[in-house]
């Protein structure tokens, strides 16, 4: 069952990532005829993908042939696009051909192009097709992990071709009603745009579904359906399997004539397709059980030999995909190793001639010394060597005088940088505190009016007196003396915890949650900056990987970095919502952590202005900014780059697009 399904998704499943009607077998020789007069441009990427999916539902192998003339065409192209479309083709075919862990490693090389340089669209297909290979895989919690992304995409980017394998994908899982309304939601899809291979399809696998789920009669609908559409559709393989189908519902209603009835035409249906060779065991297995059900001994051999003689023909063109494969493998490796070796031929090429020029020069420099020298006068030459020593002494002198000098500024704007960032922490910190702050003294305020209230209550005579009163005003007491007691703790603890971040760092690795860390530093940041302005306006989100592991860092150190970074991420959404005066404008910006087998990562991310080429080649060297004169000092992200190399072994990058926004890329490494 495994094996023919994902035969069968094979071609429909094609023809959803790329949101295409079905083609047919006539349009491959036309497109073979227009192959051979191509030029190795992008032209001839996009014509091998169409004959890919030409014969996705004819032959896998061939498929897969195109589909890898196509990459080695897109990889000497380096056409980013070509990629994409090649690599969900080549994943699909692996996938649906039972080579899960191939298809599985191309689909994710294919979803991190896609989510760089491609379509949301694509990036849901390919989410899809990811969880229907964990769901082969008998991986459910992976499956559901990536359906559940796929869905994300299509609440907000809609591919309508998507139903018929989400409905699939439940369905393998057991999940028969969500399969269901999958199902549903493709048929209907399939009726609006008249995709032939998507309308029978959905249509097979809604009668599949209704049989599973113990509804026969409804399943014998959506078979009957199939095979009505594909009157009109004439798809090669449909009739065979809905045939098939209905023998299948018959035979567990225990209508053994229906049964052999529709399973022999299945057979006579049973064309050159893909999946041919499992319909045809399937089928002839059936028969053959109830032919010998009915005593029938005879032709239940008959269909019994049959089943066996396909078996070995599947067997033997799995063995022959297989020897495929490895020498595809054999000949991409020896590929591979000719570029090694040409790239080393050329660099020692290189470097002989660099060997060579090397030696001209210097014989040059020694032959025009020789001849200096001697045509030049003893005593002439030695007072002009004395007079260069002292020029070369008085320059020495004055160079160190403004090395000096130098590193003297460079102390104190680095002191000034640590200041500014310490100013800003502490702005930050009483910008948070006053809120509990506030709190307290309201909550005092009341308690006093209500001590007073209660005394004038208790100074009354016995009679006068309101005893329920009096115990209303102390339960409010009460109240309000622990609400001041909590908002108390809560600003000592925002003060305890600021305090350990800015005390004096000691040098020293301590092993950090860069989760907790990175929230308080984007509080923190978020505060100094309306303490500042407080017209300030942004909307900010730390999107955690909650199982990220903790790792020895100088927390004052990154907490420094950390605030710089968010601090001129602030700064930039800011200078865009004041320059660009759009109300429809919305500031915002992202800190998200995640974690890789070797390194944590934390991403800085604002909607601002971003920043050209040339800024961002300039833009971790020392005194460069892009401030106003006065509003900064230019050693920030200097500072915050060598803490990063130097002092923690990381890296830091910077993606950035003009008038779209930026992004800071902090890696450090978890041992």
């Amino acid at each position: 069952m495994k094996k023919w399904l994902g035969l069968f998704l094979l071609s429909l499943i094609t023809h959803a990532a790329f949101a295409q009607p079905n083609i047919n077998p006539l349009l491959a020789d036309s497109l073979k005829r227009t192959l051979t007069q191509a030029k190795e441009d992008t032209n001839k990427v996009l014509l091998l993908v169409e004959l890919t999916r030409c014969y996705t539902s004819i032959d896998s192998d061939v498929a897969l042939q195109y589909a890898r003339q196509a990459k080695a065409l897109t990889n000497r192209l380096d056409f980013v696009k070509g990629k994409i479309v090649v690599g969900i083709a080549e994943g699909f075919i692996l996938a649906h051909t039972n080579e899960y862990a191939s298809g599985l490693a191309i689909l994710m090389d294919t979803r991190r192009l896609a989510e760089r340089f491609g379509t949301p669209q694509e990036t849901a297909v390919i989410l899809a097709n990811i969880a229907f290979i964990y769901t082969m895989s008998k991986d459910n919690t992976k499956a559901a992990e990536y359906l559940e992304q796929a869905k994300i995409i299509q609440k907000n980017h809609p591919v309508a071709d998507i139903h018929l394998t989400l409905g699939v994908i439940y369905q393998e899982m057991g999940r028969l009603d969500t399969a269901l309304v999958n199902l549903h939601q493709a048929y209907q899809t399939g009726l609006k745009y008249q995709l032939p291979t998507y309308v029978t399809s959905s249509a097979y696998f809604l009668g599949t579904a209704y049989a599973a789920s113990g509804r026969p009669d409804s399943a014998m609908v959506y078979y009957r359906r199939t095979l009505a559409w594909n009157r009109k559709f004439n798809i090669t393989g449909v009739n065979a399997r809905a045939y098939q189908g209905l023998a299948k519902v018959y035979k567990d209603k225990n209508q053994l004539d229906s049964t052999l009835f529709y399973g022999k035409k299945a057979i006579e249906e049973n064309g050159n397709h893909a999946y041919h060779l499992p319909t045809l065991i399937e089928a002839s297995t059936l028969l053959s059980q109830v032919y010998e059900q009915k005593n029938n001994l005879r032709e239940a051999f008959h269909y019994f030999k049959i089943a066996m003689a396909a078996k070995d023909s599947l067997s033997i063109q799995e063995k022959n995909s297989q020897i495929k494969k490895l020498a595809y493998e054999e000949e991409e490796r020896e590929i591979r190793t000719k570029r090694r070796i040409e790239a080393n031929k050329a660099a020692l090429q290189s470097q002989l001639q660099v060997y060579a020029l090397s030696g001209i020069l210097v014989g040059v420099a020694l032959l025009a010394f020789i001849l200096y020298r001697n045509n030049r006068q003893k005593q002439k030459a030695n007072n002009l060597l004395h007079r260069q020593k002292e020029e070369i002494n008085r320059q020495h002198e004055k160079a160190e005088e403004a090395l000096i000098a130098l590193k003297a500024t460079q102390n104190q704007l680095i002191q000034s940088e640590k200041l500014a960032s310490l100013g800003e922490l502490t702005a930050g910190i009483a910008h948070e505190i006053q809120n509990p702050l506030n709190f307290v003294n309201n909550f005092s305020e009341l308690s006093i009016e209500l001590a007073k209230e209660l005394k004038v209550e208790r100074l009354k005579g016995q009679e006068e007196r309101d005893e329920e009163l009096e115990n209303e005003l102390v339960d409010d007491l009460i109240q309000n003396q622990e609400k001041i007691n909590l908002h108390g703790k809560r600003a000592s603890s925002i003060v305890k915890g600021m305090l350990e971040h800015s005390r004096t760092s000691t040098g020293e690795r301590e092993l950090t949650d860069i989760n907790q860390l990175v929230n308080e530093y984007l509080r923190i940041a978020y505060h100094g900056m309306k303490a500042k302005n407080p017209n300030f306006e942004s909307d900010y989100e730390l999107i955690a990987n909650e199982h990220l592991p903790k790792i020895q860092i100088i927390p004052q150190e990154i907490g420094r970095v950390l605030l710089n970074l968010i601090n001129n991420a602030f700064y930039a959404v800011q200078q865009r919502k004041t320059l660009s005066g759009l109300n429809s404008y919305q500031p915002k910006v992202t800190v998200l952590t995640q974690a890789t087998d070797t390194h944590v990562e934390i991403r800085v991310t604002d909607n601002g202005n971003g920043m050209s080429e040339a800024t961002k080649a300039k833009i971790f060297q020392p005194f460069f900014t892009t401030k106003p004169t006065g509003e900064g000092t230019g050693l920030g992200l200097s500072l915050a780059y060598d803490i990063i190399t130097k002092g923690h072994g990381g890296t830091m990058e910077v993606e950035s697009v003009e008038n779209e926004g930026t992004t800071f890329v902090v890696q450090l490494p978890i041992h």
